[in-house]
């Protein structure tokens, strides 16, 4: 199968991002290179978020189509929000290989570590690692793989905890409206919130 990397970048003009593709062996050795020189006469590039995927090229392909309109010229520029392209990436399912704090992750932190949210916790953090697997505590027969810093993919899809938790609860019909994501699963039988930091 087809799988690669999709990859999203910004400039040094607001508001203008890269999307691209790249082997999942080359995309260290392509950001290097593009935040090294630029392209398409654009410098300042710098890596935001990039996710394997299969059928990498038509994906990418999808998605340049749709914002076509936005597009500069027939680069691979576009003047389009960042964070929605991150959610349809998102959306497509797969493994999320780079992905760069936003401003309001980064205000959230510094306001408060203990912040009940998916920002206060992340895996990498606790020492896990892509591919490794936590449980729903409520309920053991949901397993999630994690995929990236603050991200498991589950039943196909990927998801943030908190977010992924309340899905759960509706399905086992006791909703929630608030819940903090990392205190209700367990890695190695120790819930998420009570692993120690790895000092790195």
């Amino acid at each position: 199968m087809d799988k690669g990397i999709i990859y999203l970048m910004t400039t040094a003009v607001s508001g203008l991002i890269k999307i691209g593709k790249t082997e999942t062996k080359n995309f260290e050795k392509r950001f290097y290179h593009l935040e090294g020189n630029g392209y398409y006469n654009v410098s300042g590039l710098t890596r935001y978020f990039a996710i394997e995927v299969d059928e990498y090229s038509d994906k990418e392909v999808l998605l340049q189509d749709i914002f076509e309109k936005y597009r500069l010229a027939k680069s691979e520029l576009f003047a389009v929000d960042i964070k929605l392209v991150k959610r349809l990436l998102l959306a497509f399912g797969g493994k999320v290989i780079y992905e760069k704090d936003s401003d309001d992750e980064k205000n959230n932190k510094n306001k408060s570590i203990k912040k009940e949210g998916d920002n206060a916790f992340t895996f990498y953090r606790k020492g896990i690692k892509n591919g490794e697997k936590i449980v729903f505590k409520y309920d053991e027969s949901v397993v999630a793989e994690v995929v990236g810093e603050k991200h498991v993919s589950f039943e196909g899809k990927t998801w943030l905890l908190t977010t992924l938790a309340k899905e759960i609860f509706v399905r086992l019909g006791t909703p929630k409206k608030s819940f903090y994501g990392a205190s209700g699963f367990t890695y190695d039988g120790t819930t998420l919130l009570d692993l120690p930091d790895k000092t790195l």
